[in-house]
Formats: C-alpha cells, structure tokens, sequence
C-alpha cells in the first residue's frame, strides 16, 4: 500500500578518518591564533620592546588584577573612570591669638577691688570682642595665685586674687602661660595653687606642671588641626649653680622639674630639650609648632644677641611661630628661614597686656617708659590642604594701649585695655580724656614691627597694613 505521509529520511552513519580530522583542526587552531595576533596589533598601540602588556593610557601595570567592573577582553575599549582628580583645597583652619604680659601689680590689683571681693573684667571689655575672635585665645600670667591668706600685691613679690582668671575667661581666653621669672613669687605652695585655680576654671595651662613627671608640651586639636606648644622661660642666677632660680629665688627640689625653663649658659642643653619636646610632639601628631618664650632684656625695643640666636635655632629645629615675652615692651616681628627650607615666624616680644608700667611710673627707670603702656593682640592663622599638608595662612597683629585713669576705685585708679585696629572712627567710642595718645601709641607699635609684618605679609600674599596713621 502506498504511504500517504512521506518520512523523513534515515540518517546514515559515516566513518571519520582521524589523521584527516586532526590535521583540520591543527589548520583551524592556527588561524585562530593568526587572526587573534592581527586584532591586537592592528587594535591597539604597541607598547616597549619585549612589553607583555600593551599600553591603553591607563595606568594598569603588567601582572595588574582586572579592575572591578571592567573587561579583560583586548578587543573591547575600557570604560573610562568616572572619577574624577581632585582640586587642592583648604579642608580647615585654626586661628591662635596671643596677648602680653598680664602684669597684676599693686595698684592694678586695688582698682579692681570692690568691697570684700574683686572684679576685672571691666578692664578687658573693649578687647573682648577681638579674644574671642580665635579658636585659641593665650595671655600670660605674670603672676602668682598665693590665695587670700597671703597679701595681694605687685612688685617684686606678686600674689593676685583668684578673680584676675575669672575676668581673663570672660574676655574670651583659653590657656594661660604660667611660666615667667614670678612665677615661684609665693613659693611651692603659690607655685601649685596658681595651676590648680586655673585648671579648676577650666582653662588650659603651659609652662609649669602640677607633677615632676607630667609633660611638659601640649598638642592641641583645633578644628582638625593638631598644633603642638611648649612654654619656656629663662632662669635668674643664685648662689647655686647647680639649682634653678625665678626671680632670684631658689626653686625647691621638686619643684626644679616642675617649670619648663631655660640657662642662658647652657643653651646647648636648652636646645636638646626643645628638640626632644618637638620629637615628641610630631609623635603625638603634631601638624604644626608654637613656642611661648620670656626672654630677653626689660624695656628694650630691640632682641639682644641671645634671643635672635634662640629664634634662629629654633627655627632649624622646625619650629613655625614663636612668641616671646618679658621685656615690657613691643619688639620686633621678623620671618626666619633655615638651610633645611623650614620658616619661622618670630615676634621678639608682644608686650604687655595690662600693667602698671606707664610714662609717669617709669619716667625715672627708662626712657622708653611709653613703650610700656603698648602691647597687642598677634595672630596666627594655620591652613590644612586637602592632602594633609598644614601651613601658616595669616599673621596679623592688633596693637592694644592700657590707660591708667582717675575713676572712682579703691585706689582712685581704673585701668582700660584699648584695641586700635585702624578703624579710627570707633575710638571716639572709648571716650579717652587724650585721644592723641591712641595715635601715638599705635605708632610707636607699628613703627618696630610694620615694616616686618608687611614683609611677612606681602610673602602669604596678604594685605599690607598702615604703618603709620597721620595725626
């Protein structure tokens, strides 16, 4: 019967010839491996002689892992990183400000007497508003805090009631320098109590130490920047080589290695101590250094021999700022570099910052008994880049005047802190009985450290500032 669907026809099995199969695929191996050499070589750059890895503007090496995401195939282009360089830029600031002497003597002391307590902040209230301006505000106390069993005076012994730390916290100060020639004024037990009031306070100390073996720098944190600080002063003699001295007076044993202190005929060793400090600090991670140092000669508007040559090795050691104090009276400012590309920025002395000292009391003493009513305000500003690195950004000063006037005090005495920035309107504000003697002492100041600063200035590409105002 014939079908009336037609089927699909068998297939049939076929014998292979091996030798014939194997040589086919040797020949289709080979043209495999010829068209694959081609893509490459006509696909992409050659790279060096004898290179394994051809280049594709990238910076992946020979023997590099396949980036994530990406293609290992050389016939395909990479897909360009979407990630893109980043700009230098500033990531935070720390600004650091720093007042002279606040030298409590006698008189001083009485004019902020009010009945059974004391008060001073009204002395400060004009300078307020330019302290708190910094992250960090610095003032150095020059004098001891014996307490109210001991009589509260001034020269050459000083010993001022509690209230002065009070009045310098609520204009805005953050860490007090307690050493200085006075600073034994009232003994051991003055010498511990002083730290202990301030501390109680909560204000930062530097200088002297509550235990022999505490450390004697700090690294503080200010908005993500760690800038280290240590506080020297100079020893007097004594009867003993062998032991410390401040203001003629011999330290107890224990207190020896509680004041970080210097010997002008031992700078060697002076330098080897500073060295360990920085060593230390830059461990602690430290980005930048501030040294606080009393030094040099009262009443002098000039740096004697030793302390420039103490600048200029601190300066090798990779010190950035330093700050001096002591001599009464403004010195000056000056930018300090090293054979190692380090720089340092160096003002001899800021001055005082509240004092007795004027031209009526010191008319005998010094002829630049002027100069002893000027001080000022320093700053300066730190600068962190996005890549870590930390660098001085600003320096500026604001010079301040202390008048001493007849007021209706215990003593018949007031005393003003004055700042003079060179927004001459607002100093009518003050209401001074001789306005003239703000110009003059703005000029006095300006006329030892403008021409300095404007250097220094002119360098971090700054603004100048009026080195004299006409009168």
């Amino acid at each position: 019967m014939e079908q009336n669907q037609r089927r699909s026809p068998r297939k049939q099995k076929k014998t292979v010839d091996v030798p014939i199969l194997l040589a086919a695929l040797f020949l289709l191996l080979s043209i495999l491996i010829f068209v694959h050499v081609a893509i490459k070589v006509f696909s992409h750059d050659s790279g060096k002689p004898g290179d394994s890895t051809l280049s594709t503007g990238g910076t992946q090496q020979s023997g590099d892992p396949t980036p994530s995401g990406g293609n290992d195939d050389p016939t395909i282009p990479p897909v360009p990183s979407t990630t893109e360089p980043q700009t230098p830029h500033i990531v935070s600031t720390a600004s650091i400000g720093v007042t002279g002497d606040v030298l409590m003597h006698g008189y001083v002391i009485n004019a902020g007497k009010q009945g059974s307590s004391y008060e001073f902040s009204q002395m400060f209230q004009y300078v307020k508003p330019y302290y708190e301006k910094y992250d960090l505000m610095v003032a150095n106390l020059e004098t001891t805090l014996g307490g109210p069993s001991r009589e509260y005076k001034g020269y050459p012994n000083f010993n001022c009631p509690d209230q002065i730390v009070d009045a310098l916290k609520g204009a805005g100060v953050d860490l007090m320098l307690t050493a200085n020639n006075h600073s034994y004024d009232t003994g051991f037990d003055g010498f511990t109590r002083t730290l202990d009031v301030i501390k109680d306070k909560g204000l930062l100390t530097l200088g002297t130490q509550s235990e022999e073996d505490a450390t004697e720098y700090i690294v503080q944190d200010i908005n993500g920047i760690k800038v280290g600080m240590i506080c020297y002063t100079y020893e007097t003699g004594g009867d003993n080589p062998n032991r410390n001295y401040l203001n003629g007076i011999l330290l107890n044993a224990q207190a020896t290695n509680m004041v970080t202190c210097f010997n002008y005929a031992k700078l060697d060793a002076f330098y080897a101590h500073l060295q360990t400090q920085l060593t230390a600090m830059e461990a602690e991670g430290a980005e930048a250094t501030v040294v606080f140092i009393h030094w040099g000669d009262e009443y002098a508007l000039s740096p004697n021999a030793n302390q420039k040559k103490i600048a200029q090795k601190m300066c090798d050691l990779g010190v950035d700022v330093i700050v001096g104090g002591h001599p009464h009276v403004i010195e000056p400012f000056t930018t300090l570099t090293s054979d190692n590309g380090n720089t340092a920025y160096c003002i001899y002395s800021v001055g005082n910052a509240l004092s007795n000292q004027n031209r009526i009391t010191l008319q005998n003493e010094t002829k630049n008994c002027m100069y002893t009513e000027d001080g000022m305000i320093f700053g300066v500003t730190f600068q962190k880049w996005n890549d870590g690195e930390v660098e001085v950004a600003e320096i500026e000063i604001t010079p301040t005047w202390v008048d001493r006037y007849s007021a209706n005090t215990y003593n018949g005495l007031d005393y003003r802190i004055y700042p003079l920035d060179t927004a001459l309107e607002t100093w009518n504000d003050f209401g001074v009985k001789t306005p003239s003697r703000l110009e003059e002492s703005y000029n006095r100041t300006m006329s030892l450290v403008g021409e300095g600063l404007n250097e220094c200035r002119a360098a971090l590409g700054l603004d100048e500032v009026a080195v004299k105002l006409d009168p």
